[in-house]
């Protein structure tokens, strides 16, 4: 990424971003094109290649922006939750499922998906580069659970039966899945109720 010293090129830079995520969520990868990009950010074409080489340079660092915004706003929705019960070792996994939950609530009105899960649905057959970061992109939401799970284990002396890494991309399948599923039905308690399902699973699992 290009260092950028005067502000008002980084708001060029930063709006463009914002459409593109915006479209791409929207509309997918390749029904997005440059054109639309360029006049729904109103910048020229010169000044969307001094940001950006390429399309593709431009939805690899939409990935990076959303990934870093998305751990940002969990972490804020997290500091802002009310306390929660003394569940030991798994009390920050359910903490973040709360701010994830949270966070899809706070988002359901807005239109699109997740641009993660849309490009990774667009691209994941037709791009490898595209395909290896979004992957990169699903294990960094499973890191955020590993350490505490693998606490839990430790804690439970189960940590030699549970491939906690295994385990935590298993919450990330349930919390993206549950995340299309409320959206398909328009059922914004669905995401609660299956986080449930899933602290009572980890309960059973990881607590003696």
């Amino acid at each position: 990424m290009r260092q950028l010293k005067q502000p008002r090129a980084e708001a060029t830079r930063q709006r463009i971003l914002r459409t593109a995520a915006g479209l791409f969520a929207l509309k997918g990868f390749h029904d997005s094109k440059l054109e639309e990009i360029q006049r729904q950010a109103e910048v020229t074409t010169g000044a969307f290649f001094h940001h950006f080489q390429n399309k593709d340079d431009l939805g690899f660092e939409v990935i990076n922006r959303h990934m870093q915004r998305r751990r940002e706003l969990l972490d804020q929705i997290e500091q802002e939750l009310p306390p929660s019960c003394n569940e030991g070792a798994l009390t920050p996994v359910f903490r973040r499922l709360d701010a994830i939950a949270e966070m899809a609530r706070q988002r359901s009105r807005k239109k699109g998906g997740c641009v993660i899960g849309n490009l990774s649905a667009s691209l994941s057959d037709t791009h490898d580069g595209f395909r290896q970061r979004l992957a990169q992109c699903f294990d960094e939401m499973a890191q955020e659970f590993e350490p505490h799970l693998a606490a839990a284990a430790k804690a439970s002396g189960r940590s030699r039966q549970i491939d906690t890494m295994e385990l935590a991309r298993y919450l990330v399948t349930v919390i993206e899945g549950a995340i299309l599923l409320s959206r398909a039905r328009r059922d914004s308690k669905l995401i609660g109720q299956q986080f449930g399902y899933v602290k009572d699973y980890l309960r059973n699992l990881l607590q003696r």
